[in-house]
């Protein structure tokens, strides 16, 4: 596909989420002007022209909170957010294995921690809670290894595939002239670029264009060092209004794995975009300012109140201050008097009505749940979580799967690759050599949802402790073994402290051996004791065991 073909699907993109745009401008003009990126002017602008329409800052404050506690919550720096595992139990037993995957692990927390991925996560989770769907890219980096870039709301169209999963982006953006040679070469750029920076023109901006698309016939793995473009995922940069390029694209190359993420919140039918909780509380949020600045003058109104004077002051100055004295002209008995006054209880009114509108929109943006995460972070257990919010862990459960597929899988896998390829991590065991590993999350909300279902087990557990103090056999009924192994993965316990049904069989039948030879012991000794009791008992007298010996030699 040659440059014109990629502008006009770009074009087309452009128009199918020209409703969407509506939306998230309505929301960004609420909560975050600075957030949105219709047009390449818009760059370092940060929504100055919107900033004025924001009167109360509970909007932007509820976003911002619980951005910070999706972090806490889900991806947190502060603690192991993941673990990696493999599919097979008989190698996952392995000391080797073990240690490897640990290994790994400890590596990729190590590079999250030392590149900017925290920091375009913590981007990722605002435009998801405004604008329900949010693109970032992770590229490798020199310096790094790993480099997230974190693109504004607005200033992309996606596509999907007929798994309805995102598998295309188009954007637009602007670098100047330094930023455009620094990046691909003196060589690619166009003329007008070329001579711009050959003058010192090096701060002037160009409009640039970026795709990145699954490829529709990828080639074999082993052309995709010599051949980029025949990689699963393609790249183009091109400029927008270059005139004569000294090729069709600044740059055509591609990638081995799915380089972007483009989480949603919601989706419905179809929809390639998602709705967001910003959306759900845009009309709380007008109605918060209208009401917010209702108040102010209501306020104003009541300090300062319009006023009817006599008609001989109209044209002179009057004095509003405490104390102030008027002269009235021709001894005029009249008075100046207000021509409205406000209810001095109409302000606690509105008062009462904006408090109403703020608690919608936190409820909206769940800012009570994650407030509740980010200022207990490292203190509070997935089960205080679970106790204190149930109702609300019932209603991110979606959000959360789609999240760890949509961007945190996928974001795992990318790192993974990205690391081995950078020689960072050790050669795996030979007992998982070409094995695909598995991620299992262990976030304080991801173990949260687990234990929403470990209420029942309890409750279960409990019924058939008490019903065995009755009836024993009931017992039986229970397998507790896979009680406790249910149990303890909900509860995201380490792997190691439960042993495997291989490992407890061996345990019981040993210990089962051990019982048979000391009741064994215990029989023999009672039998020995039961001789020498005979042995050692005087027959001689009349007593009931003459008698029976008496019998047996009778017969």
């Amino acid at each position: 596909m040659d440059a014109a073909l990629h502008r006009k699907r770009m074009s087309a993109l452009e128009t199918e989420a020209s409703s969407w745009r509506t939306k998230w401008r309505r929301v960004g003009e609420q909560v975050r002007p600075w957030s949105v990126r219709f047009l390449s002017s818009d760059v370092d602008r940060a929504g100055d022209d919107k900033m004025g329409a924001i009167v109360n800052s509970t909007p932007a404050q509820a976003s911002r909170t619980s951005s910070a506690g999706m972090m806490a919550g889900i991806t947190s720096p502060a603690r192991p957010w993941f673990r990696l595992g493999v599919d097979d139990a008989q190698a996952a037993g392995l000391q080797a294995v073990k240690e490897w995957l640990a290994a790994v692990e400890g590596k990729m927390r190590e590079a999250f921690a030392k590149s900017n991925v925290y920091a375009g996560l913590r981007n990722t989770y605002s435009d998801l809670l405004d604008y329900g769907t949010a693109l970032v890219m992770l590229d490798e980096d020199d310096e790094d290894y790993l480099r997230a870039y974190a693109f504004p709301c607005g200033s992309y169209f996606l596509a999907a595939s007929d798994r309805r999963e995102v598998d295309t982006f188009y954007r637009r953006t602007t670098f100047t002239v330094r930023e455009l040679v620094m990046r691909f070469g003196r060589s690619a750029v166009s003329d007008s670029v070329r001579n711009a920076y050959d003058n010192g023109q090096l701060d002037t901006r160009h409009e640039v264009a970026h795709c990145v698309y699954a490829n529709p016939e990828p080639g074999p793995e082993s052309s995709w060092e010599l051949n980029p473009t025949s990689r699963p995922w393609l790249s183009m940069w091109w400029e927008e209004k270059a005139g004569t390029l000294p090729h069709a694209f600044l740059r055509e190359s591609g990638y081995r794995e799915k380089p972007f993420f483009a989480p949603r919140w919601e989706t419905t039918g179809e929809d390639v975009y998602g709705s967001s909780p910003g959306m759900l509380a845009v009309g709380d949020c007008e109605a918060l300012q209208v009401l917010e600045l209702r108040k102010a003058q209501m306020h104003e109104k009541i300090v300062n109140p319009p006023l009817a004077v006599p008609s001989d002051l109209a044209s002179k100055r009057v004095s509003l201050r405490p104390g102030a004295t008027n002269g009235r002209p021709g001894g005029s008995e009249e008075r100046s008097v207000p021509v409205h006054e406000v209810n001095p209880q109409a302000p606690g009114i509105a008062a009462n009505d904006i408090a109403v509108h703020e608690a919608r929109i936190r409820a909206a943006y769940f800012a009570d749940l994650w407030l509740m995460l980010q200022q207990t972070e490292g203190q509070m257990t997935a089960r205080e979580v679970v106790e204190r919010r149930e109702e609300k862990m019932l209603q991110l459960g979606p959000v959360l799967e789609m999240l760890q597929d949509e961007l945190l899988e996928p974001l795992i896998v990318r790192t993974f690759h990205i690391l081995m390829r950078r020689n960072q991590l050790p050669p795996p065991p030979e007992a998982i050599a070409g094995q695909p590993f598995k991620v299992e999350y262990i976030s304080i909300m991801a173990q949260a949802q687990k234990l929403m279902g470990l209420t029942a087990i309890d409750r279960t557990a409990t019924f058939v402790a008490n019903l065995v103090a009755t009836f024993p056999s009931a017992a039986e009924k229970l397998d507790v073994d896979e009680t406790i192994d249910v149990y303890a993965e909900s509860t995201g316990v380490p792997p190691g402290i439960i042993r495997g049904a291989d490992e407890v069989a061996k345990l019981r039948e040993s210990k089962a051996k051990m019982q048979k030879q000391q009741m064994a012991v215990e029989q023999a000794g009672a039998a020995a004791q039961t001789a020498k009791t005979l042995a050692d008992t005087d027959t001689s007298s009349q007593n009931a065991l003459t008698e029976m010996l008496r019998g047996v030699g009778a017969r």
